[in-house]
């Protein structure tokens, strides 16, 4: 009787998730890759712990926005090896997904993000986090000032909207998982005697357990040696170089 329930529950509730797609979305039908995800979406249980504009589980985030936050990449690695991006805490699932099914996902997220009038609408309240004092943080970078920076600075701040911008903040007094990247350039010579603000930065990234700031946990992502390469690497340091506390 549970298992009946349980199975018609869950029909249900992806009846609902398509209903409410259709009749807030109907300006920008879905492509096939991204109808495809919704079935692989619904084939792993996904909306057991997730929800999209709400429909759902509640016990992992709302991903609506999460291409828009996060990006393809960071989509791709987290579902390959969850357990690599917060050690100790609630984990999901490593499923036997394939390639070809997470890049179905990935365009159906791609989608979602994109569709209006959800994507100005949804979620309706801003999140909060400690310190943020009203602020709605978003981790996207403004394009038109991507184009005015520095390619190394651009590409950085690139990849800190993927990776970083979920557990560290860069506004002063914003905490988020991890110490906030305000004033970095300056604070980060003065962690470790020896290491100037460069190296302790990269030490940080590839060895992310060798020194942990006072009042945090060791929980940053341990495999970024091994996702990132040399060039990605700089490219970061190049962008929080940039944190030196003055206001423009």
């Amino acid at each position: 009787m549970n298992r009946l329930f349980l199975i018609a529950g869950t029909i249900i509730g992806v009846m609902i998730l398509l209903m409410t797609v259709m009749m807030t979305t109907n300006q920008h039908p879905a492509n096939e890759e991204a109808e495809a995800g919704f079935v692989v979406w619904q084939s792993y249980g996904c909306e057991s712990c997730h929800s999209l504009y709400g429909q759902g589980g509640n016990y992992a985030p709302d991903l609506t926005h999460i291409y828009t936050l996060r990006g393809d990449a960071y989509i791709r690695d987290f579902i390959i090896n969850p357990q690599a991006y917060h050690p100790g805490e609630r984990l999901m699932p490593r499923f036997t997904i394939n390639q070809n099914e997470i890049t179905q996902l990935v365009a159906m997220f791609e989608w979602t993000a994109s569709s209006e009038p959800v994507a100005d609408l949804w979620p309706p309240n801003p999140i909060q986090v400690a310190g943020s004092a009203g602020l709605n943080i978003r981790a996207v970078a403004d394009i038109g000032v991507l184009q005015t920076m520095n390619p190394d600075i651009a590409r950085g701040q690139s990849i800190y909207s993927q990776r970083c911008a979920s557990c560290h903040a860069i506004a002063d007094g914003v905490t988020l998982v991890g110490p906030s990247f305000w004033n970095i350039a300056n604070r980060a010579g003065e962690r470790i005697e020896g290491q100037n603000a460069r190296e302790y930065i990269r030490n940080s990234i590839i060895n992310p357990g060798d020194f942990i700031v006072e009042g945090y946990q060791d929980v940053m992502q341990k495999n970024l040696a091994e996702v990132l390469s040399s060039d990605d690497i700089n490219a970061v340091i190049a962008y929080l170089i940039t944190f030196d506390g003055e206001v423009e």
